[in-house]
């Protein structure tokens, strides 16, 4: 039987005789005093406490205090020691089951005072919940602690009008308590029988009652009695049991909507597997994710969120089979599972139906809501484990979502190999980051009037871990979905004001570096400070940078962009959207936005000159850009037609192929010392 460490090392640092017994008396452990003495070695209490083994009271003390949680104390004449006082503690569970105790030896001084209980015992029976009395050899209690007192409205006085043992009895129970006193006084032994008592109030009470010898130099003095309760132990018994039952439909249920859990999912689904095997039939999962309901919440409220739940709850119920199974995963997310499919090619029409069902607005706390949501679907092919379905239909669920929600989609391999796929290659970004493999290049911007260079704009690469160059579209992409896009921002930038300081340094005129921000960092709550942190901390002149913001980043939460823009531009920074016609902008608002330059998008290009709905785009913005007095640049420009074409309209600024492609900083020097790129 194994015990903690430092119950053992207690025992050694005990000062009088201590062991560790099991509930049978075996000495587990034992304190160095024990060592020490010429105490038998490696034995029973039987031994250590100077009794004969036919006399099991050392037993009766370890059992009393296992069952009632609650020291136990008594006074023994110890052949050797002489008088002793021994005291039983119980120690923690183990298991669910209390195992072992402490037993204590103390030497009682010659000039202790005798009797049965002495004032310190009494007053520690006294504190007990248990009822406990003790009787001379007649019977008659000489000891009652107050917890009996009460139970049988007796009083301390009362005790000495010789009450019996069996006061509390019916004549034929009282006979039967009565023999079992005298066979613990015959035998020595400590035993126990269920009687049935009645209280002062007169209410029967089903009591176990635990008697054991009371001695005195070794000679038998009494009996102590231990009365329990046990209708109310079989009460608390069921209170635990109810509690337990409790606590396990908590830890397999969502405490909100009472549906099973992720854990009873795993479950269930492994034992549907089972036995669609058995069948021959597939099983299909579906997990289903609420279109934009963190907008709900933070709109109405926690509270209303989760009345929306409810809801969607009660809807996806009524759409189940009696075999079907709902569960919720997480805060927006549940799962369905259909274990007998008959017509797998149907699974589509069921999930639109399920996407009609909660389309259907719901009236929460005097509100509309309006609540759809994405599907994804797996049907098993042999061999899947619950989480690897789950993961498919999350694979699934997300094809759905970049549908733009309200929609279903199906599993397919291809899905794991480009989920395989974007987790190396994300993997393959990190290390890139840690060593630096990122790098920049610049490309030229033209003033179109006089073909000279005005600026350029700082564009990443990446040499890639086999050699090759990822395109940008592509890792960036991945960056902006892992959140890698925030190190990798940070770097562009920084690198993009120190390059450009640099140029200024060796004597070139001073130009503009434009830098892309994605959505994702211009939402970031520090993005002013991060900014000018990384022109304090390079020595840039914040006139020298440009910030290129798309469209829909700014419209996303136009008030705040606002605001960031404009302490920006205070500082000196300036403004350009990117992909300017391809959003959808307010031109309200676009006259309250600080901006220097509107950026033409390269699509609006192809085609020019000749593709006449082009050519009217194009026009139209830079009509638009001159009625707010900001300029324009043409990206894309690869075709002297289509350079032709834009200085006809006067066009402020190009870009593109045609000028030069982009290019490492050691080419920018060249390039701006001549007249023309």
């Amino acid at each position: 039987m194994s015990f903690p460490n430092d119950t053992e090392n207690y025992l050694q640092r005990q000062a009088d005789f201590s062991v560790l017994v099991d509930a049978k008396g075996r000495i587990v452990a034992s304190s160095a005093q024990i060592s020490k003495s010429a105490l038998p070695k490696n034995s029973g209490c039987h031994e250590l406490l100077g009794l004969h083994h036919s006399c099991p009271c050392d037993a009766c003390y370890i059992r009393l205090a296992l069952e009632t949680n609650q020291p136990v104390t008594d006074k023994l004449n110890h052949p050797e020691l002489g008088a002793i006082q021994v005291r039983v503690h119980p120690l923690s569970e183990q298991n669910g089951r209390r195992e072992l105790a402490t037993l204590h030896i103390v030497p009682v001084p010659q000039n202790s005072p005798d009797g049965l209980a002495s004032k310190a015992e009494k007053q520690a029976l006294d504190s007990l919940p248990q009822a406990i009395f003790d009787t001379d050899l007649e019977g008659r209690i000489t000891f009652a602690n107050q917890h009996y007192l009460e139970l049988f409205g007796l009083t301390a006085s009362a005790l000495a009008k010789d009450i019996d043992l069996e006061h509390m009895l019916t004549p034929a129970e009282g006979n039967a308590l009565r023999q079992l006193f005298k066979r613990v006084l015959q035998n020595k032994r400590c035993l126990s029988g269920e009687f049935n008592a009645v209280t002062q109030n007169g209410d029967s009470l089903s009591a176990m009652i635990h008697l054991s010898a009371l001695t005195e130099n070794g000679r038998s003095v009494g009996v102590r009695g231990l009365l329990l309760d046990i209708a109310r132990q079989k009460a608390l018994d069921a209170a635990l049991v109810e509690s337990e039952t409790r606590c396990l439909h908590l830890t397999h249920h969502d405490q909100l909507t009472g549906l099973p859990n992720r854990t009873l999912l795993a479950e269930w689904i492994w034992n549907t597997l089972k036995r669609a095997s058995q069948q021959g039939k597939p099983l299909t999962v579906m997990l289903l994710n609420l279109d934009r309901f963190k907008q709900v919440v933070d709109s109405l409220g926690d509270n209303c969120g989760d009345q929306v739940l409810c809801e969607i709850t009660r809807r996806l119920s009524k759409q189940l089979r009696r075999n079907d199974i709902l569960a919720r995963l997480s805060g927006d997310e549940f799962a369905l599972v259909y274990g007998n499919v008959s017509h797998p090619e149907n699974l589509g029409l069921l999930a639109r139906r399920l996407l009609d069902t909660l389309q259907i607005p719901m009236q929460i706390a005097a509100h509309s809501v309006y609540q759809t949501a994405s599907i994804g679907i797996v049907t098993s092919r042999g061999g899947e484990t619950p989480a690897t379905l789950l993961r498919q239909a999350a694979m699934a669920m997300n094809d759905a979502k970049l549908q733009g929600g309200n929609h279903y989609a199906y599993f397919c391999q291809e899905m794991q190999s480009q989920r395989e796929e974007n987790f190396l290659f994300e993997k393959h970004m990190r290390e890139a980051l840690q060593r630096e493999a990122f790098y920049l290049h610049y490309q030229p911007q033209v003033d179109l009037t006089n073909g000279r260079m005005t600026g350029v704009e700082a564009l990443v690469r990446w040499a890639g871990p086999k050699g090759d160059n990822p395109s940008p579209e592509t890792f960036i992409k991945v960056a902006e979905e892992s959140g890698l896009i925030h190190p990798l921002g940070e770097y562009i930038l920084h690198e993009a004001c120190a390059q450009n300081l640099r140029w200024q340094q060796s004597g070139l005129a001073p130009i503009q570096v434009t830098v892309n921000i994605s959505a994702k960092q211009f939402g970031q709550p520090d993005f002013v400070g991060k900014v000018l942190q990384t022109l304090t901390s390079t020595g840039l002149a914040p006139q020298w940078l440009e910030l290129e913001i798309t469209e829909s980043a700014i419209m996303a939460n136009i008030k705040e962009a606002i605001g960031i823009m404009h302490h920006l531009q205070q500082a000196g920074v300036r403004f350009a959207i990117d992909d300017f016609g391809t959003g959808h902008s307010s031109l309200n608002y676009l006259r309250q936005l600080p901006l220097s330059k509107l950026k033409i998008d390269r699509s609006f290009l192809l085609e020019i000159p000749g593709n006449r709905d082009n050519e009217k785009l194009v026009f139209s913005i830079l009509a638009l850009a001159r009625s707010f007095d900001l300029q324009t640049v043409a990206e894309g420009i690869e075709t002297q037609e289509q350079l032709d074409y834009l200085q006809q309209l006067d066009c402020d600024i190009g870009q593109g192929y045609l000028f030069s492609r982009p290019v490492a900083a050691e080419a920018i020097p060249a390039l701006l010392s001549n007249d023309h790129c």
